[in-house]
C-alpha cells in the first residue's frame, strides 16, 4: 500500500511541475535527492563496517562469550526460562550489544539468528514463544546506550551539536522498553504462551 502512495505523490508532483512549468526544480531536487542519499549510504557503511568488524573481532576473541556471562543478570531478566548454555543465548547478547551502541541494521543478523534458534525449541512451532516475542520487544524500543546511527545522520546532515538528542532517546527508549515488556509479560501469562527454554508454559 505505501509504495502506492508514494508513486501517486510522484506523478502529482511531476504532473504539477509541468503545469506550472517547474520542470527543471524537479530535475534539481533529483540530482540533489541521489547525492544526498549517496552520501549518507557512504556515512552509515563506514560507521557500520567500522562496528561490525569490531563484533566479528570480539566474537573470534571469544569476548562475546564473555560478554554474555557479563550481561547473564539482565539476559536472565529479560529471559528467565533460557538456559545459559542455550544456542540461542549468544546471538541474543550480540544483538543486545549491537542495539546498545546504536546499531539496529547490524542486531537484525544476530537476531534472526537468535529466533532461528529459539524455533528449534520452541515446544509450538506454529506460535511465537516467550522469548521470541521479548525479542521482539527488546529491539523494537531500541535502547542504545550509544546512539551511533542518529548521531551520524545528524552529523551527516551537519547538526550543530550532534549529540545534543542523547538523553531523550535514552530517557523514551528506556520508558518504552519498560512498558513494552510489563504488557508483554500480562499478556504472555494471560494467553500461557510456550516458552523456548523449558519447553513448559511462561510463569
Amino acid at each position: 500500500m505505501i509504495h502506492k502512495i508514494w508513486m501517486a505523490l510522484f506523478i502529482i508532483g511531476i504532473t504539477y511541475s509541468f503545469i506550472t512549468g517547474r520542470v527543471d526544480l524537479v530535475n534539481q531536487a533529483i540530482l540533489q535527492g541521489a547525492t544526498s542519499a549517496v552520501t549518507l549510504v557512504f556515512s552509515l557503511a563506514g560507521i557500520l563496517i567500522f562496528w561490525t568488524g569490531i563484533l566479528q573481532v570480539a566474537n573470534k576473541a571469544k569476548m562475546l562469550d564473555l560478554l554474555a556471562i557479563l550481561l547473564m543478570p539482565v539476559t536472565k531478566i529479560l529471559y528467565p526460562k533460557l538456559s545459559h548454555d542455550h544456542a540461542a543465548t549468544k546471538y541474543l547478547t550480540t544483538n543486545m550489544i549491537s542495539n546498545l551502541l546504536g546499531l539496529s541494521s547490524v542486531a537484525t543478523g544476530s537476531g534472526i539468528k537468535a529466533i532461528r534458534a529459539l524455533q528449534e525449541t520452541n515446544p509450538d512451532k506454529t506460535k511465537p514463544s516467550f522469548e521470541m516475542y521479548t525479542l521482539l520487544v527488546v529491539n523494537t524500543a531500541g535502547l542504545a546506550l550509544i546512539p551511533t546511527t542518529v548521531i551520524t545522520l545528524r552529523s551527516t546532515f551537519n547538526a550543530i551539536n550532534p549529540t545534543d538528542v542523547y538523553l531523550p532517546i535514552v530517557l523514551t527508549a528506556s520508558i518504552s522498553l519498560v512498558i513494552g515488556l510489563v504488557v508483554h509479560n500480562v499478556w504472555t501469562r494471560i494467553k500461557k504462551v510456550a516458552s523456548s527454554g523449558t519447553g513448559g508454559r511462561s510463569s
